[in-house]
């Protein structure tokens, strides 16, 4: 059965539950040795996550058993077992789903802390890990995820074993070996799935774009704009977009203005004029105007239909 688990990555980012910490910036934690089912997880907080919500964090899970089933950026993500999913952080997800017998080792890590694991590894992390609008899913053989769980549970044992102020390094290095790990295997997948160059230019500009709209979705809504961000015409960046996604960039930038909106009215209580002026609308009334006719509903009969969720 899948269930809602609002508050699973609460739990396991948290500081109580013997997580693995550095400070407010990198927690770890997994549900291998234990047998509560995801019922179990679900907490009670003063504000829990309502879809949709932007991801403040970068997070990487691995994945040992059960299922896990998000929509993430417009994306639909199915996640089984020896599967390695990150997110990083400004990503919007939309749903989030997973069954009973899930078992994972979660990460979360700010910006600051992934750009030093990716800045001390011999491999380039930009080659395989550049877009920030697109999560990275792979699979991993059987005996690389056994020698890794092993890996953790020792890491896992000394950092309880020393002294709290060596803690913070232990859990660097631990950090520093899934790394470079995770960005050979990134490495080994896109020597197999290379491209010929037409398609891989319509794929890097939509890519590109993908990017862009996560960094100034909330601001920018013309093609001009995104175009000029990669340095081509408008008609031939409309072009490569519509080959590479089946929608023109007047269409995906629509979609990035109201998964921002509808984050925002989901999960805070900012007021509507508050919104308008936060995603650069003239005024409340232009915001309104622009939601309804995409949502079919104000977003004031929004926030209170998704209030009652």
């Amino acid at each position: 059965m899948q269930t809602p688990v609002n508050q699973l990555l609460l739990r396991f980012f948290n500081k109580e539950n013997e997580s693995m910490v550095v400070g407010e910036s990198i927690y770890i934690n997994d549900n291998l040795e234990v047998d509560h089912k995801m019922l179990d997880f679900r907490l009670t907080y003063s504000r829990p996550y309502s879809y949709p919500f932007k991801m403040a964090f970068t997070s990487a899970i691995l994945c040992y058993g059960g299922t896990i089933k998000t929509v993430i950026n417009h994306r639909e993500y199915n996640v089984g077992v020896n599967d390695v999913l990150v997110v990083q952080s400004g990503s919007v997800v939309e749903q989030l789903t997973a069954s009973d017998d899930m078992k994972i080792i979660a990460m979360a890590f700010d910006d600051k802390s992934m750009y030093e694991m990716f800045s001390y590894s011999t491999l380039d992390a930009n080659a395989y890990i550049m877009h920030r609008s697109i999560p990275v899913l792979i699979n991993i053989d059987d005996e690389e995820m056994d020698r890794h769980k092993c890996l953790y549970r020792d890491i896992r044992k000394f950092y309880m074993s020393v002294e709290p102020m060596y803690r913070s390094e232990v859990v660097k290095g631990y950090l520093y070996i899934t790394t470079v790990n995770f960005l050979s295997n990134l490495k080994k997948k896109s020597l197999r799935d290379d491209v010929d160059y037409e398609h891989r230019r319509e794929k890097e500009l939509y890519l590109q774009f993908m990017d862009d709209l996560q960094l100034y979705g909330s601001k920018e809504r013309t093609v001009s704009f995104y175009a000029d961000r990669c340095c081509v015409s408008p008609k031939y960046f409309s072009k490569m977009i519509h080959r590479a996604s089946g929608k023109a960039p007047v269409r995906l930038i629509k979609e990035r203005v109201i998964i921002e909106a509808t984050t925002l009215l989901n999960s805070t209580d900012m007021s509507i004029q508050q919104i308008a002026d936060a995603l650069n609308f003239p005024n409340d009334s232009f915001f309104c105007r622009y939601f309804k006719q995409e949502v079919k509903m104000s977003p004031m009969k929004y926030r209170t239909m998704a209030s009652k969720k």
